[in-house]
């Protein structure tokens, strides 16, 4: 009894776990999109920041700073030279092999109200299953699975964590044209 009761209360005690204080909370793939807004000699630290937020990590080489964003995959560095510019960068995104797919809903809609109940870490793939039926493509790299889920009025890709769990790491719905 006193086993238990000690088990309980250390149980009590502990510190909660906090999914907004883990690096999955601050994950986003990086866009190639972005990386084309890149400009060797126009691009400033700054406007660098507006485009990806805060890098991963910063530091001073011989070339000068530079920045580098990267979780889970997708990396980019940055270098600025002396005149506080883009001097250099290098993209390498992360490659995903395809797992299987399911055409079977094409052409339902996504009800976009179950989008505002998606939470990151917090949804796993199965809600999202639950929601809006099997994906469209389900893709995977050594880290993360990728899921797109393709409907009539838009489209959905997931990141997830690459376990047993599957938890949600992003996501991004962009209407149909």
């Amino acid at each position: 009894m006193a086993c238990i009761t000690c088990g309980i209360l250390i149980t009590g005690c502990s510190k909660r776990y906090n999914p907004a204080s883990t690096p999955f909370a601050i994950y986003h793939p990086i866009s190639e999109e972005s990386v084309r807004k890149l400009q060797k000699g126009v691009t400033t630290p700054g406007e660098t920041m507006r485009l990806f937020g805060e890098p991963t990590k910063k530091n001073i080489s011989d070339r000068g700073e530079r920045y580098v964003y990267g979780y889970l995959g997708d990396t980019l560095t940055v270098t600025f030279d002396s005149s506080q510019t883009v001097g250099s960068f290098l993209y390498r995104p992360a490659t995903f092999e395809p797992v299987e797919g399911n055409t079977d809903y094409n052409n339902k809609k996504i009800n976009t109200g179950k989008l505002k109940k998606i939470q990151v870490y917090n949804t796993t793939r199965y809600d999202l299953e639950r929601w809006f039926r099997k994906p469209s493509k389900k893709e995977r790299n050594s880290d993360r699975f990728r899921y797109t889920f393709i409907r009539k009025n838009g489209t959905l890709v997931v990141y997830t964590l690459a376990n047993y769990e599957e938890r949600v790491l992003n996501y991004t719905f962009t209407p149909a044209q």
